[in-house]
């Protein structure tokens, strides 16, 4: 019986280990949104009843931007955002803002009450934030032409910082 026992669980440890094996470690799920990883492609409503995916913008330049209207960080920056985005447009440079969890009908007067020109795409269940473990706002994730992530800016961001960060990205 002993013996028995000591079979069955010597069964039971590798059937765990090899069934955690191909779990992994269980740290594989932030793939596509750390720094140096590919970003994780999405496609989104836009504001103007389109739809857009990240890899759209493949061979420019990203500064995706999660915020949103009820939040005065993200206001704030809203004007350095826009000017960047009006700067560096013709050197391949794009913001996209990306509204988290609200609808169009709050977002809308607040694009057109700060003269937003840059894309904005609607989160509108907050599976873009979650994927991208957006857990306060505003965030901005910088990245490269080659879909690469450069940078994660968390909280508001600075012209200087903007700057900065895409320096070495654009000509």
């Amino acid at each position: 019986m002993k013996t028995h026992r000591h079979s069955r669980l010597a069964m039971l440890l590798l059937v765990t280990l090899l069934l955690a094996g191909c779990a992994g470690s269980g740290t594989d799920g932030g793939r596509g949104i750390d720094e140096g990883e590919r970003a994780t492609n999405f496609t989104l409503a836009t504001l103007g009843g389109g739809q857009a995916s990240l890899d759209d913008y493949l061979g420019q330049v990203v500064l995706l931007n999660f915020w949103a209207t009820w939040c005065p960080p993200c206001e704030a920056e809203v004007p350095d955002l826009e000017a960047a985005y009006r700067a560096h447009q013709a050197d391949g440079l794009v913001v996209l803002g990306v509204s988290v969890q609200e609808k169009p009908e709050f977002v809308q007067p607040f694009v057109d009450d700060y003269g937003v020109t840059y894309p904005i795409l609607l989160d509108s269940t907050g599976q873009v934030m979650n994927t991208y473990r957006v857990l306060g706002l505003p965030i901005t994730v910088i990245i490269d032409r080659e879909g690469v992530i450069r940078a994660r800016h968390v909280g508001p961001i600075a012209p200087e910082q903007i700057e900065s960060y895409v320096a070495g990205l654009l000509p």
